[in-house]
């Protein structure tokens, strides 16, 4: 007698992660450069600065072995080379901290080999862009993002990474893995914080793929993501940048 297969099984569901290819994860976290041992270059601000900017330039230098950590960790100190050269564009905003449009400004000011593309806020999907260039894999992403219910944080950190739900064929990120100058130094792990879309509401979990996307009257819904790391309570905010940084090839 015949068995019959049945055609309804349940489409295979898991978990998916895809993180920068350069990044090795042990007791601290390095990147594989030119050179021939793997270094470490996640730079940690202070509690007193307003720097986050400065040091996610600095681990996007470092990541695309443009300078050393090392001299990157002395760039105050510098007088020559491209450390030095970081120092001289972004010293002013130490304390005070960098606005997107300046911090790409500041950024192309260096004339290093790396494209700069740059989406701001609602109006350029920058949600959208972040989560899409973060799937492609290859890149890094630079996130501004401020607070939801107060204008008090307004904060930088680098994307390295995404992660979400695999249903069938079908794959939706729902989480920006970043490394936070804020918070502490990964260890056994790629990222030390990240940006979660929530539940409910706009671009969440249970939203529609394409909620990213404009409406048919060519609106956006705000898109807020849950900011989570170890160090803080979890908070509320809203992408004010995306900003992808490719190392250009030589011709």
């Amino acid at each position: 007698m015949s068995k019959t297969v049945s055609l309804n099984r349940p489409a295979v569901s898991y978990r998916f992660q895809r993180v920068y290819p350069g990044l090795q994860t042990g007791h601290a976290l390095t990147v594989q450069t030119k050179r021939q041992e793997p270094v470490r270059f996640f730079m940690q601000q202070s509690d007193l600065d307003g720097a986050c900017g400065v040091h996610i330039a600095a681990m996007i230098l470092a990541i695309h072995d443009l300078a050393k950590p090392s001299a990157l960790h002395e760039m105050s100190h510098r007088k020559t080379g491209v450390a030095a050269t970081v120092w001289q564009a972004f010293q002013h905003t130490f304390f005070a901290g960098v606005h997107p449009e300046e911090w790409v400004e500041l950024m192309d000011s260096l004339d290093l080999p790396l494209a700069l593309t740059a989406k701001y806020g609602m109006q350029d999907n920058a949600d959208g862009y972040a989560l899409e260039w973060l799937m492609c894999g290859g890149d890094l992403v630079a996130l501004a993002f401020a607070s939801v219910k107060h204008t008090r944080t307004k904060h930088w950190a680098l994307a390295v990474g995404v992660e979400g739900a695999v249903v069938g064929k079908v794959h939706t990120p729902d989480t920006i893995l970043l490394l936070d100058p804020s918070a502490s130094e990964p260890s056994f792990a790629p990222s030390n914080a990240r940006l979660r879309l929530p539940t409910t509401g706009p671009g969440s979990r249970q939203a529609p793929p394409d909620s990213l996307n404009p409406s048919k009257d060519g609106k956006r819904k705000p898109v807020h993501w849950m900011y989570e790391a170890a160090e803080w309570n979890a908070e509320e905010v809203r992408l004010l940048a995306a900003v992808r940084l490719q190392r250009r090839v030589a011709a």
